[in-house]
């Protein structure tokens, strides 16, 4: 195929206009001419055709080992969190990456800490859900801190934004889903789910669609008496 198919290790995935991104790597596995040592791991963007699934291309993002999740503005600038450790706070961060291609670190440190989920909100502002705490924190484009809200619980992963402003956000450590309704506290409306990953709205259903990673299978959150899309398109 031109431009080849490769997929090495494909983590967070997002959906824009016919368009499917995928944050993947390149490296991280002994090299060939010497077993003994290990290729540098670099993070790699792939996109594919949503109605073919042939590949698009593939975009680099140097400096960057890996990214954990993406969400992709409606000009194409692809926003990733790289989590990093928690005993190096300069390596959480969040990487922008242009429709040009051009990667450049857009927020480093706290108050990220080991970001993970990312999305985009109805404003147009860059929400993040962090492992080490249980912030869910907004940014402006200009990287101004709008607004801090807390989950019902840390450890946090997985980030969908309804369009009334309704966030939902899985705990991968803590197994449970939070629902964050604008100026109210978080409610816990499921819990059990071990390792609760990212996680997608299934509308037909109204249901989240929770990747259980250790266990190989997903969980279905049904919203029938918790949240409904006809409140939402009252906003």
């Amino acid at each position: 195929m031109t431009p080849p198919l490769v997929f090495n290790e494909p983590y967070g995935s997002f959906l824009r206009e016919g368009v499917l991104y995928f944050a993947d790597r390149d490296g991280g596995v002994p090299d060939a001419g010497n077993p003994s040592r290990t290729t540098p791991s670099v993070a790699v963007l792939r996109l594919f055709d949503l109605v073919t699934g042939r590949p698009l291309k593939s975009i680099t993002v140097p400096g960057s080992a890996w990214l954990n999740d993406i969400t992709v503005a409606a000009d194409g600038t692809i926003f990733g969190t790289n989590t990093g450790t928690p005993d190096r706070p300069d390596s959480w961060a969040v990487w922008k990456i242009t429709p040009d291609g051009k990667s450049s670190v857009f927020l480093q440190g706290p108050p990220l800490n080991m970001p993970n989920g990312i999305e985009l909100d109805g404003d147009g502002n860059i929400v993040v859900v962090n492992i080490g705490s249980a912030d869910v924190i907004t940014f402006a484009t200009d990287k101004r801190v709008v607004r801090t809200e807390q989950a019902a619980q840390s450890g946090n992963d997985g980030l969908v934004i309804m369009p009334d402003g309704v966030k939902f956000v899985s705990s991968v450590t803590s197994g449970g889903v939070s629902l964050i309704a604008p100026g109210a506290p978080a409610k816990l409306i499921a819990e059990n789910i071990p390792s609760a990953a990212s996680m997608c709205y299934d509308s037909d259903a109204n249901q989240l669609v929770i990747p259980m990673n250790a266990n190989n299978g997903l969980a279905f959150i049904s919203l029938e008496g918790i949240w409904s899309p006809r409140r939402s398109s009252k906003r």
